[in-house]
């Protein structure tokens, strides 16, 4: 059955504005780039397959970014964004606090046996000998790791850690998740990952033994 006719006058869809139509192209590019990061990766990307991707021409690909090397900086950058947004989310759960070393063990996990580690590590790899690349992605890398660690150690002090036990804590932990995920690229080992992560977790928490406010000692 065909819907009534409207009886009253007809609402005029509000314009979107330039900066919104602006806004939406770059999403759809630098979700695009991801894609074929994650598929082709750095060498087999191209500014033409990442404007078919993103349903738009090459030209109209070049007005927002003019070359495949600012293209590619631009998703990093969104690629890490990503990575933060999750360790957001997951640091500000009351199970943190609790548990801090598995809160953050779940983060790195998120981000490292996911996409934003298999895209992001594909640009790592062509900037390592690439300074000009390096240079643009560095400043990338380092705001995602000051960001998580700040927001991490504040979960850990709160948990009962002391500055030193959690930076220690957090480095061996984020070492330990992020070793993992470079040997699943061609080993997927997924049973004795998560043994092991049981078995460190366990280490932790009795190396660093937490005080509870009434003075005693949390497992």
């Amino acid at each position: 059955m065909s819907p009534p006719p409207e009886t009253g006058p007809a609402r005029a869809r509000p314009r979107r504005t330039q900066a919104n139509r602006s806004r939406d192209a770059r999403e759809r590019l630098l979700a695009a780039t991801i894609e074929v990061l994650m598929r082709s990766g750095y060498n087999g990307l191209t500014t033409k397959e990442v404007a078919r991707c993103a349903g738009m021409s090459n030209g109209a690909l070049m007005h927002h970014y003019a070359t495949k090397a600012e293209l590619v900086v631009a998703a990093t950058a969104e690629i890490y964004e990503e990575s933060i947004r999750r360790g957001q989310r997951e640091a500000h759960t009351p199970e943190a606090i609790e548990r801090p070393i598995e809160g953050f063990i779940k983060d790195c996990w998120s981000v490292y046996f996911d996409w934003p580690f298999i895209a992001a590590i594909e640009v790592i790899m062509v900037a390592r000998t690439d300074p000009d690349l390096m240079s643009k992605i560095l400043p990338v890398m380092e705001r995602y790791r000051s960001s998580t660690n700040t927001l991490w150690l504040e979960v850990f002090q709160k948990a009962g850690f002391t500055g030193e036990q959690a930076r220690l804590a957090l480095n061996l932990s984020l070492n330990l998740v992020r070793g993992m995920a470079l040997n699943n690229l061609w080993q997927h080992d997924a049973a004795h990952y998560e043994r092991y992560i049981q078995d460190w977790v366990r280490l932790v928490y009795q190396q660093f033994p937490r005080t509870d406010a009434a003075g005693v000692s949390e497992p």
